[in-house]
Order: structure tokens, then sequence, then C-alpha cells
């Protein structure tokens, strides 16, 4: 149990240092980009059901305040404090180890995470114990395929977040759902140009395989 839980605080303290370093420039770059943060908004609202709720990787909680979803799951200790004073109840850990009971919530939102784990699969297996019966898993990705997609990928070494990323097509995900026995409910997608070259009232579009952002709904059956 010792091994176990120096190799979490480990596996922690790595996966926050970028974050816990430039946590302000993170939280600063949704005020300075409102369009595109407006557009992204209006896709996740579209697929958020009512219920207990918990973010993995709720960041400064840019996400988990709009839309009133309690708890959020970080490994920065600096983004969990700005998510805290937004009014969400923190705790440090990883996806892939959710300290939380089974049948806890009713819904979870991964949001701009998926690229950063180390192991996606794993953060599914944990979101489904951690679900209710008929609780939905709700992800927000950038599609690698996408403009913003390729964009990123051109730019990501000069990213202190992304030089880390390894963004994904949205039907990677849609496989996982499908191997884990989620049933794939819903879509919206929105950034279909650069992000800087957004559209604050853009309307999100159902589906997933043209917007730089999409958000994907499964339930547990």
């Amino acid at each position: 149990m010792t091994a176990f839980l120096a190799f979490t605080y480990y596996e922690i303290k790595m996966k926050a240092k970028p974050f816990d370093k430039y946590w302000n420039e993170y939280d600063r770059w949704y005020d300075e980009h409102e369009p595109a943060y407006k557009a992204e908004l209006n896709a996740v609202k579209d697929l958020i059901p009512d219920g207990r709720g918990l973010e993995i990787g709720v960041g400064t909680g840019r996400f988990a305040m709009p839309f009133q979803v309690r708890f959020g799951l970080d490994p920065s200790l600096n983004m969990l404090l700005a998510a805290k004073k937004r009014g969400i109840r923190v705790v440090q850990s990883i996806g892939e180890n959710l300290p939380f009971k089974n049948d806890s919530f009713h819904f979870i939102l991964i949001v701009v995470t998926l690229c950063f784990l180390d192991d996606v699969l794993k953060v599914i297996q944990e979101s489904i114990r951690t679900l209710k019966h008929n609780g939905y898993l709700i992800t927000g990705m950038i599609n690698k395929n996408s403009l913003l997609g390729i964009e990123y990928q051109k730019t990501k070494k000069k990213n202190p977040f992304y030089r880390l990323a390894r963004f994904m097509p949205p039907e990677k995900i849609l496989r996982m759902f499908h191997e884990t026995g989620l049933q794939f409910i819903d879509s919206r997608q929105a950034l279909f140009r650069a992000w800087h070259k957004s559209d604050k009232d853009e309307t999100p579009k159902i589906g997933y395989n043209q917007g730089g952002f999409v958000v994907l709904k499964a339930q547990k059956i």
C-alpha cells in the first residue's frame, strides 16, 4: 500500500508541473479568447444533464462553474485553489485512480483533458465505476483531424500545456466507449475555424467529424 501511494503521489506531481507553474496564464486564456470559450461552453451546454456531477481535469473551474458541477478533480494544486474559489469542491488526484465510491455520480465531465492522460481507457473505466446506473460520461476534446487540431499540432512545442498533449480523433474515443460497454448517445461540435477566428455566437452542430472542439455523450447501461 505504501509503494502504491508513493507512486500515485509522484504521478500527481509530474502531471501537475506545467499547470502548477502556468495556472494563471491558463486561466487568463479564457478571458483573452472569449469567443472560442463561449463556443466551447455552448457545445457542452447542450449535453449536460441534471444531477450530481464530477469534472475530471477540472483545471481552474472554467467549465464546472457555469454548469454547476459540484465536484472537481485535478493533479494541479494551484489549479484546484482557483477552482475552489469558484465554488467547486475539489480533490487532488488523477483520473486513472478516482478516490470515489462506486455509483457516486449522475454524470462525469472531462473537457480538454483526454489528450493529457497516460491511460485514457483506464480513466473511462474508472468513470464507469463511479457513475450511477444510467449515468452519463461527457467528454470534450480537440479533434486531431480538424483545422484547429492541425493548427495545435503544428504549434504545440511552443505551448507550455500542449507540448505534451497527444491529440486524438473522436472515433478513437467512440471505440473506447464501445469496448467498455458505454452507449453513445449524442454529440456536438464547434470551432470550425482556427480559435482566433471564432465567433462567440457560433451555434454548435450535431456530429463530431468537422469541428475543432467535439463533445461526446455516452451512457452507462
